[in-house]
């Protein structure tokens, strides 16, 4: 493992922000994207009565950088960079959108919604972009079964992400549940998902590579694609929708890149694509080498607890394309009475039993392909063991003929180094009723049941959790060289350092 100093590199950046210094004599040129509007915009949405038509693209932040020496491009040239990074960002998150309808330049924008809602069995013309993502991402999804043949990749799960997309954005936890999240470092709790609910969107969501195998099919020469009946006992489903949740930015910011380099040859470019993903192009001016903190997963996860936001460096020269999934930005924790390990539901979702099933917190993959690398992470979030993530990596790489590298994230004990999970015997003191007790806005202690008292009634936690682990990086070779543990000055809590670094033979 190279032994690198970050605090030397005048170049920092973060799969969670991208925070950039140059020297005197190299410049950037940000390229940002804006809101997708209905009232202007070459990229326009069509929103539904009562709806304010404003669509943040990919529902993330997307921005890119330009690195050059002064007089590299002219005005011109930037401006027109600038304004295509606007309208390619906007019309890719248009294609990928199966909510909203859109308008290009005036004339109706057939979208993913558009392929969805089309008559079973139909054949839809689609954009160049859109054709080569579903094909690409309807091929991974076959390739990411497991030996039953269920997949850990699915584009056929529109049913099951609309349950968590409408219960992440409407998290509003009980007295009971504020508690157990000020007593748990912030970390958040609310009711588990609807079991109906979940149920009826399952019936929706055809999961098997037998169930899924038939029911895209494309023609390269008309350019279309026709998404065909799904049957369960001899009747038609209804509802089966299309998700492109996990591959459309990722497949965006590869196709922008290409679209940049054709143009300029020798460009240095930078995209950070939100949360998830940087992918570089090109070698910077000087030659100097990218300086890459990665996010510590517990800081997102419990924002009271005093974590180090990254713990983890890598350092990479030239181009390339990191991809990242976790849980820590898009879950909820449920507490069941009686049971000592809480269950932790996010986002990422097993497509047979609709739950989460995250063996691993954060899982990183270096691919020269920035939306091949969007589907490696979603697809080994699902699996079980480092061993299992490892099988499936090779077999992705041989089907697709690549080389990967990986890096996977999971909390450990300290002692042994096994799998750790949050569990309620963790907190100090509880009740009588063995529940958190807590200090009401009034002074007073509150140490009930919780059915008599309102989340703002909370002023702060008397419990507090007593928690010891590590948090273990496995790393592939390609990775495992290059990582180091950041314990100088730049961390806040150099001495509570969580992260181990194990290289995954």
């Amino acid at each position: 493992m190279k032994k690198t100093s970050f605090l030397s590199l005048s170049v920092f950046l973060s799969l969670f922000s991208c925070t950039v210094e140059t020297t005197p004599q190299e410049q950037i040129d940000t390229l940002y994207s804006d809101a997708i509007l209905s009232s202007r915009g070459r990229v326009r949405v069509v929103p539904p009565p009562g709806d304010p038509g404003m669509v943040t693209p990919f529902h993330t932040v997307v921005s890119g950088a330009v690195y050059s020496y002064a007089g590299t491009y002219s005005d011109a040239e930037i401006e027109e960079l600038e304004e295509d990074f606007q309208f390619l960002v906007s019309y890719y998150s248009a294609l990928c959108d199966r909510h909203y309808d859109y308008t290009v330049d005036g004339a109706p924008l057939t979208n993913l919604k558009v392929l969805n809602e089309a008559e079973r069995g139909t054949p839809v013309h689609v954009d160049s972009f859109l054709y080569d993502l579903l094909s690409e991402s309807f091929r991974f999804s076959l390739e990411s079964r497991d030996e039953e043949g269920r997949l850990r990749f699915d584009i056929f799960t529109g049913a099951v992400n609309d349950l968590y997309e409408d219960k992440l954005d409407d998290l509003e936890p009980s007295a009971l549940e504020q508690a157990l999240s000020l007593a748990n470092g912030g970390r958040t709790f609310s009711s588990d998902i609807d079991p109906f609910a979940l149920e009826e969107a399952l019936w929706r969501t055809p999961s098997t590579y037998d169930e899924c195998k038939d029911l895209l099919t494309f023609d390269p020469e008309e350019q279309t694609v026709t998404f065909h009946p799904f049957e369960r006992d001899g009747v038609e489903v209804d509802g089966v929708e299309i998700s492109l949740s996990g591959v459309g930015k990722g497949f965006a910011t590869q196709r922008i890149t290409e679209a940049f380099q054709e143009r300029h040859e020798d460009i240095s470019l930078l995209i950070s694509s939100g949360t998830s993903s940087i992918k570089a192009v090109g070698d910077r001016p000087d030659g100097r080498e990218w300086a890459i903190r990665l996010s510590n997963p517990v800081s997102l996860e419990a924002p009271l607890e005093e974590r180090n936001p990254y713990e983890v460096g890598y350092r990479k020269g030239g181009p390339f394309s990191l991809s990242t999934s976790g849980f820590a930005e898009n879950h909820f924790y449920v507490y069941e009475p009686g049971a000592d390990a809480y269950r932790r539901r996010d986002h990422i979702v097993d497509p047979t039993s609709g739950l989460s099933v995250s063996y691993f917190d954060q899982v990183s993959v270096l691919l020269e392909d920035a939306g091949l690398a969007d589907m490696y992470t979603t697809a080994l979030m699902l699996t079980q063991s480092v061993e299992e993530a490892m099988e499936l990596k090779n077999h992705l790489d041989e089907a697709f003929g690549v080389t990967s590298e990986a890096l996977l994230l999971r909390k450990s004990d300290k002692e042994g180094g096994g799998v750790y999970r949050l569990r309620h015997s963790d907190l100090s003191p509880l009740s009588s009723g063995l529940l958190p007790i807590v200090e009401r806005t009034d002074g007073t202690t509150y140490e009930g049941d919780y059915s008599d008292l309102s989340p703002s009634e909370i002023a702060r936690s008397v419990t507090t959790s007593e928690r010891d682990y590590a948090v273990t990086y496995f790393a592939t070779e390609g990775f495992f060289e290059d990582l180091e543990i950041i314990r100088d000055g730049t961390v806040p809590y150099p001495d509570d350092v969580l992260a181990r670094i194990e290289e995954i033979a």
